[in-house]
């Protein structure tokens, strides 16, 4: 029964992570800018507030700020308190277009980051995103 409701709470929370990271990552790709650092915070129903970062390769890319962020949460997400808050903040930002990466993207990947923004751009953010953040 516990591990039903730490898994649904779980879920819950990371499916909020994946819209807040959508909704950054697309409002970074429409001001061609590019980030360096992910940074997730969960404050606790008792208020403890705790904060982890890491570097990565420059980009605006949702599924690998998305990917980065989670493995943050999982570091951060070990008690079965209640979270009160959780922050993602992505710095270093540099200017810039999404930067390839030879050996694990595609050009197909980069088409439909851009098909994508482009149905946002015309018919606004909450029309288009990804399942897992519904």
């Amino acid at each position: 029964m516990i591990k039903k409701w730490f898994v649904r709470i779980r879920t819950r929370h990371l499916a909020e992570m994946l819209r807040m990271t959508q909704r950054i990552a697309f409002e970074l790709r429409k001001q061609n800018k590019l980030t360096g650092c992910v940074t997730v915070k969960l404050r606790y129903s008792n208020f403890d507030t705790f904060t982890k970062q890491q570097s990565i390769a420059y980009t605006n890319a949702d599924h690998i700020l998305f990917k980065t962020a989670k493995e943050l949460f999982e570091k951060l997400y070990d008690r079965r308190m209640l979270i009160r808050m959780i922050g993602i903040r992505f710095t270093n930002l540099i200017p810039g277009n999404y930067q390839f990466n030879l050996f694990e993207d595609t050009h197909v990947m980069i088409k439909l980051y851009q098909a994508i923004d482009s149905v946002k751009k015309r018919f606004g953010e909450k029309m288009m995103m990804k399942a897992g953040g519904m």
